[in-house]
């Protein structure tokens, strides 16, 4: 998946997070700046997406100095597999931030399961990166 060029898709099973104009599909949430190196920021998320129950990690791969990871979450009744892509972006001096592109591959609505699962994740996020800077300081 390239987020650059990602459209808006046909079905409305999917939530979008990034920076302003990252995307030809406008973001539903604009992403938030974090002032933590890009490794940091991808490392804290992986440990949050990967204490959310049923959360497995799919696959890694570096765009020059950013990161893009895929992980899938499975339903807790039924196992459908949604897939999270999320790429970490270095904005340089220390800072990063992220588009987060969470789809599901079944049925045509997801009754705001993926809107959920992103501001949830990035609520623990932000929790953490507190957690992890008022350690540091």
């Amino acid at each position: 998946m390239d987020f650059p060029t990602l459209k808006k898709p046909r079905k409305p099973n999917t939530y979008l997070m990034s920076p302003p104009d990252y995307c030809e599909y406008p973001p539903k949430t604009i992403s938030p700046i974090f002032n933590v190196p890009v490794q940091d920021l991808a490392a804290t998320f992986e440990g949050v997406a990967l204490a959310e129950p049923r959360t497995e990690k799919l696959t890694s791969r570096e765009l020059g100095a950013d990161l893009q990871v895929d992980y899938v979450q499975y339903s807790e009744l039924i196992g459908y597999p949604d897939t999270i892509t999320v790429r970490f972006i270095d904005l340089g001096e220390g800072n990063s931030t992220l588009a987060v592109f969470s789809r599901a591959h079944y049925g045509y609505r997801d009754f705001g399961v993926n809107e959920a699962r992103v501001k949830d994740w990035m609520r623990k996020l932000e929790l953490a990166i507190k957690k992890r800077d008022d350690h540091i300081l």
